[in-house]
């Protein structure tokens, strides 16, 4: 039987020296920070994904800068999903706030983190520390 990985994304967005984090509020990983991001539906490109995902989870509206890598630990998510990570720009002056899958949102500095879900704190390592 072959098992098939699902693709997601996920948007590392930084604004004024902070990276934005949203805490989940539902399994897995329930109750700690993540980046947001989701699936990649069938009609997009993960690219596409990253600002779509970005606009329901924290309604903010981002342009992708650089993509920063593609994770596939099988065990970063015990779903299975592997996640092609891209560091995103907010547009406008739209604050964020906790909309879909998200308890509430926050701003942190990248080297004092928050315990994180999945493998976020690697990515965010690689995108704003190198």
């Amino acid at each position: 039987m072959v098992e098939v990985r699902a693709l997601a994304t996920d948007a590392v967005i930084e604004r004024d020296g902070a990276v934005l984090l949203l805490e989940r509020d539902h399994p897995p990983f329930d109750g700690c920070w993540v980046l947001p991001g989701g699936l990649v539906e069938r009609d997009e490109t993960a690219r596409e994904a990253c600002v779509r995902e970005t606009k329901e989870e924290v309604g903010l509206k981002v342009t992708i800068e650089e993509f920063v890598g593609l994770y596939d630990d099988p065990n970063r998510d015990e779903r299975g999903n592997v996640s092609a990570a891209y560091r995103c720009t907010p547009v406008g002056d739209d604050s964020p706030a906790p909309r879909a899958e998200a308890r509430q949102v926050n701003a942190f500095n990248p080297s004092d983190l928050p315990e994180m879900g999945f493998d976020h704190e690697r990515i965010v390592t690689d995108a704003l520390l190198g």
